[in-house]
Order: structure tokens, then sequence, then C-alpha cells
């Protein structure tokens, strides 16, 4: 009896604790931390900007005139501006480049000579926070950026109409067209601007015979040499499309050299319209006889203006958008109008007008 006594005493005991135990209130969760809306980061007023701008060579005559118009531009807008010259080398281009990363600027314009050569300090700037925007020859594919150029292919397309109908004009409605290119073929927006020119003249002339693409590297020297060699393959050429004004005028000076280089015995066609070209182009005497031109005041703009967008945020920093500023076609026909060109585009001073005696 004492033994179940005892029995029942524990049970009682033991349901007492376990009902203190349900009764204890539960701990309320701790609660989450009040989360602070993240602030995007204040744009700078653009005066505040620090940009970089490194140029593909200034040894070139547009690129001097771009340059030129990108300080303009900077005076004007009021922001600070640090220029390199590429040099026309992709190794100086990357060291440009980290210099520009090093010294912190709020954005960099790259005017590559190597696209594949521009991936990994593209790629460095923009993990270090700085857009970058590139002109005139595309990035390579590993990197993702803002891109400012012409439509290539539509420009020299219509240079090609232009060229046939003149050709033909000149040397005769049944004369064979025996077309030859002198551009970079590392280099596809050049590629694409030779077969613009080949495709416009084709849609005038399907009779043309395309004879050669000889590559030039876009430097006079070299552009120089690829034309004699070409001249000696194909001696009948009459018609070259010179895919910068470096191609073309070194495919003049060689024209020059086998006394080729007159109006009368090839139609040729410079792409960039600087003032040596244009000088060229109005003495009735000199082959050259057609122009493409970039337009280093719009261009030179554009690209500053496409960067403070991606600086502001306005614009993706890594993504491939495109922003395209129209060539144009020159003529030799009203000196005046080249002239106000080259004033514009190039401050230029010079007076055509004694060149088209």
């Amino acid at each position: 009896m004492r033994r179940h006594w005892i029995l029942a005493l524990f049970l009682a005991v033991a349901m007492a604790i376990a009902s203190c135990a349900r009764a204890t209130p539960t701990p309320a969760p701790t609660a989450t931390p009040k989360v602070e809306p993240t602030k995007a980061p204040a744009v700078k007023n653009v005066k505040d900007l620090k940009i970089g701008y490194i140029y593909l060579t200034l040894e070139h005559p547009y690129y001097q005139a771009h340059s030129r118009h990108v300080q303009q531009y900077a005076k004007e807008l009021g922001f600070t501006l640090i220029e390199r010259d590429g040099k026309g080398d992709a190794a100086v281009m990357a060291s440009a480049m980290e210099d520009l990363i090093a010294q912190k600027v709020d954005g960099i314009v790259f005017c590559l000579i190597d696209e594949a050569a521009s991936v990994p300090v593209i790629n460095e700037a923009q993990q270090a926070g700085i857009p970058v925007v590139t002109f005139a020859i595309h990035h390579g594919a590993g990197a993702k950026a803002p891109f400012v150029g012409i439509p290539e292919k539509e420009a020299t397309s219509a240079a090609g109409k232009e060229a046939a109908k003149r050709f033909h004009e000149k040397f005769g409605k049944d004369t064979q067209a025996k077309l030859a290119t002198v551009e970079c073929p590392e280099i596809q927006q050049v590629v694409d601007r030779a077969d613009g020119f080949i495709e416009g003249f084709k849609s005038v002339d399907p009779n043309v015979q395309v004879v050669a693409r000889a590559d030039g590297k876009c430097f006079r020297e070299k552009a120089l040499a690829a034309t004699e060699d070409l001249l000696q393959a194909h001696p009948d050429v009459n018609v070259i499309y010179g895919g910068n004004g470096d191609s073309a005028l070194g495919a003049l000076a060689a024209l020059q050299g086998a006394g080729k280089g007159t109006s009368d015995k090839v139609f040729l066609v410079s792409h960039d319209g600087s003032e040596p070209e244009l000088i060229e182009m109005v003495n009735p005497k000199s082959a050259l006889k057609l122009a493409v031109a970039n337009r280093p005041r719009e261009l030179a703009r554009g690209t500053i203006d496409t960067l403070i967008e991606t600086i502001q945020g306005k614009r993706p920093m890594a993504e491939d958008t495109e922003v395209r500023i129209p060539a144009v076609v020159l003529t030799p026909d009203d000196v005046n109008a080249l002239n106000q060109f080259l004033k514009e585009q190039y401050f230029s001073t010079t007076d055509l007008t004694k060149y088209a005696q």
C-alpha cells in the first residue's frame, strides 16, 4: 500500500512540473533589424568630373582635330580632361588605361586599335567602377560597353555609287572599271567600309571587276608599299578606295611614283576628309576625286555625351549599346563648301581655292 502511495505522489509531482513547463511563455522571436534603403551614389555635377581620353594616334590629322574638339567641349562643359596618345600601339594604350584607372577618373573614352587587346583593360576599368566608351573601332567580344562610331557601310555605299557615276563620266560609259581597295583587314570597321564601297559601286556598275583588296595597315608608308605591290600585280587598275586618309594618301604617293597619280589615269577615293585629302581632291590634276568625311566635331562631342550619360547611369555601363554619327560624302564641286567644312571640322584656315586652279 505504501508503495502505491509513493508512486501516486511521484506522478502528481511530475504532472505539476510538466504543467509549469507548458505554462512558461515562448520567447518572442528576435525582430529583424530595420534595413535602411540603399541610396544610389550621388551623381556628380559635370563640372566635377575627371574624364580620360585615349586617342588612336595624334600623328593623324583626323585625331588632331578630334582632340581639339574634345578640348573645346571640355572647356565648354567645365570638366577636367586627361588626354593620352595611344600612338597606334595596343601596349601603349593598355598602359594609358592602367594610368587612368590608377588616377580614379570618372570615365574613359577609348579610341582603341586592337579589338582583342582592348578586352582586359576595359573589364579592369569597369571592375574599378569606371565606365568606358569605345570609339571608331569596336571593342572585342569579351567586353561589353557603349560604342560610338559611324554607320560604316551606309557612308561608303553612297560614296561607291557616286564614284561609279563620276568614273564613267570621266573615263567613258563603256570603260571597264577595275577596282582595288587599300584597307586594314584586321580592323572589322575598315573592312565594312570597303565592303560598303564595293557594294555601292556595283549597284551602279554591275560589271565592275574587283581585282584586289590590299592590306595597307591604315598607315601611310605601309599603304604606299602595299599599293606599289598592287600596281605591279594589276597595272590596269583604275579605281582605288582607301580605307582611311593615310591609306588613300599612301596609295596616291604610290600612284604618283608610277606616273599614274593623275585624274586621267585612276579614280581615287579617300576616307576621313582631312585637309591633306581635300587639297588633293580640289586639284584638277590629282587622281583623288572623292572623299568620305568623318566629322571630328560631332564625333568628339558624341563620345563625351555618351560617356557622361553612362557615368550618370542613363546608359548601362556594361552593355553593348551603339551611337552612330553619319559621315558625309565630299566632292570637289563646291570649294567654298569644302573650305567651310575644313574650318568647322579641322580648325583649318587654308583656302582651297588656290589649289583648285
